[in-house]
């Protein structure tokens, strides 16, 4: 995770690099050795310094289409994503069936969201998911908060999979121009499986 700041849409300016291992098991991520600037840090992603999120490997897009999230999808229209003919999808979805959880300090909120899914027709796999927060609470630090998520094929031992390859997310502070700026990229996957056998 590349971390800038900039006003408003100006030039993102380096602050630093955070890099972990995202472990996805039972439908849960973990995060582990975090490092910052590539120097291992014993603190929690969650507890460092600045700007962070998570999510973005599988909770984004499982909370999207969670039925308990309710979320309303609009008619499709052709587009392109990651290099595949892809039918678009707006959607939205309230405050009170979000999962989408943001914190400054002590501050939380739960955010409304909407946005746009790019689903590949021939095979209903999801390619780009954007979204932006809405109506965030008048006494939130921030008041602007957008991601986006791009997936694409990998190569794990030889077998291809669709995964998350890069993402982006925007927060601005309340009443300012100034904004935090993470681009993160997905890389080094690996599959673990492990056989049991159960002697008598």
């Amino acid at each position: 995770m590349s971390r800038f700041t900039q006003q408003g849409r100006g030039q993102k300016v380096p602050q630093d690099l955070v890099s972990a291992e995202i472990i996805y098991e039972d439908g849960t991520e973990t995060y582990r050795n975090v490092k910052i600037n590539n120097r291992p840090t014993d603190k929690h992603l969650q507890d460092i310094d600045g700007s962070w999120s998570t999510g973005e490997f599988a909770s984004a897009l499982l909370d999207l289409f969670d039925p308990a999230s309710k979320a309303q999808f609009s008619s499709g229209r052709s587009s392109t994503a990651s290099g595949f003919r892809a039918q678009v999808y707006d959607f939205q979805v309230r405050s009170e069936n979000s999962h989408w959880r943001m914190q400054v300090g002590s501050q939380t909120a739960i955010a409304a969201y909407v946005g746009s899914v790019w689903v590949d027709p021939n095979t209903a796999r999801v390619l780009r998911i954007e979204r932006q927060a809405r109506n965030l609470p008048s006494d939130f630090p921030i008041d602007a908060v957008e991601s986006a998520i791009d997936y694409s094929y990998v190569l794990i031992e030889g077998k291809s999979f669709l995964l998350p390859v890069h993402a982006e997310s925007l927060g601005c502070q309340r009443g300012s121009s100034f904004c935090t700026h993470n681009v993160i990229d997905f890389r080094n996957y690996h599959q673990f499986k492990s056989d049991i056998k159960i002697l008598p």
